[in-house]
């Protein structure tokens, strides 16, 4: 559901979801979709959410639980000449009212 913690011989490392949202110009279309068939996510991340498309705003979204920061910076660098991103540490409203 929320951040996890994963612990292995090295260090233990807590998980944070992020919302994933980009945009693109549409004279970049056909380029984005020509590079998300060959793209291989870089680092420990699982798509929560699968990635949806917002029709006719150039824009889509997805929930990933990543590492980190660091790690969605890594796979969105390669796609910032053609795509804007901005990603957001999200946490499920029901962990979030168990904290209060």
């Amino acid at each position: 559901m929320g951040s996890h913690t994963i612990t292995n011989k090295k260090r233990e490392v807590r998980h944070v979801k992020f919302l994933l949202i980009w945009s693109w110009a549409p004279k970049n279309a056909r380029e984005a979709n020509e590079r998300f068939k060959q793209w291989k996510p870089v680092g420990d991340v699982k798509f929560l959410f699968p990635i949806h498309t917002i029709i006719g705003a150039n824009k889509g979204f997805t929930i990933i639980d990543a590492e980190n920061a660091e790690v969605m910076v890594r796979n969105t660098a390669p796609w910032t000449d053609i795509c804007t991103f901005e990603f957001h540490p999200i946490i499920d409203a029901r962990e979030a009212m168990a904290l209060v």
